[in-house]
């Protein structure tokens, strides 16, 4: 892989309850990535964070947005897409804390996205919204407001959704850093799903991010896909996978 750009890592801790699988996911990141920066935003207590023996990680608070409803994930949401506009290397990677990556192949993440700007793994709901209105992210998604669904009313169905779970992105590509600015307008001024805000950047732009396998990121109704780069252990069935066959 090209090594003449630099290269970074974030992840957003909100709240106490996902420190501990955070760790994991580093330790595991540490395998293949011994000395890549990693930052960690979060809105708690410094003390809580066991990064000594990481390799280079940075703390960086933040302070929590009040919300009605939601207010975690929709901090969670936020604050990703700022970690990795403020970020300062060429290309950077969000991870979500529960994610654990198993093949040095996932680096490869940060050189797609050197050529195409940004890029995200396939939702396994696989389609934004359907005819059916039963299957797709927009429709069956938690936390979709109604403003999300009249804004996208006139979009095609059965376009790609995509997981936000894994994002990479290059500040070489003048259009995805705009896209990028978008969709922290979008989810700043109508926060919601933030899929949701992610849809309504893609309708107003007409700017898509690289779609990634779902191989980059298995879900629930992939456990036991064929050569899987990294896995969402947040789902009971893929951490019991883990498990089995690759701790």
């Amino acid at each position: 892989m090209n090594e003449s750009y630099s290269k970074g890592i974030v992840y957003v801790v909100v709240g106490e309850r996902d420190i501990s699988v955070m760790h994991a996911s580093i330790k595991l990141v540490r395998k293949i990535a011994p000395a890549l920066p990693v930052t960690i935003y979060h809105d708690v207590s410094p003390a809580l964070f066991r990064v000594e023996n990481m390799g280079n990680v940075i703390l960086k608070q933040f302070e929590r947005i009040t919300y009605p409803i939601r207010e975690e994930n929709r901090n969670s949401s936020l604050w990703r897409l700022v970690a990795i506009e403020e970020s300062p290397y060429d290309c950077t990677l969000y991870l979500d804390n529960d994610i654990f990556v198993l093949h040095r192949g996932f680096l490869e993440g940060f050189e797609i996205a050197k050529h195409y700007g940004t890029a995200m793994v396939q939702n396994p709901r696989m389609f934004i919204k359907t005819y059916e209105k039963n299957i797709g992210d927009l429709d069956i998604g938690v936390d979709v407001q109604q403003f999300d669904k009249d804004f996208c009313a006139d979009m095609p169905s059965y376009m790609t959704s995509y997981n936000m779970g894994v994002m990479f992105h290059s500040k070489f590509h003048a259009a995805s850093n705009s896209f990028l600015k978008d969709l922290i307008q979008e989810q700043t001024k109508n926060p919601s799903r933030g899929q949701a805000g992610l849809y309504r950047t893609i309708w107003k732009t007409k700017h898509t991010p690289y779609c990634l396998p779902i191989n980059w990121l298995v879900c629930t109704k992939h456990c036991g896909l064929e050569n899987p780069l990294a896995l969402h252990v947040g789902h009971p069935n893929i951490l019991k996978w883990w498990s089995r066959e690759f701790k």
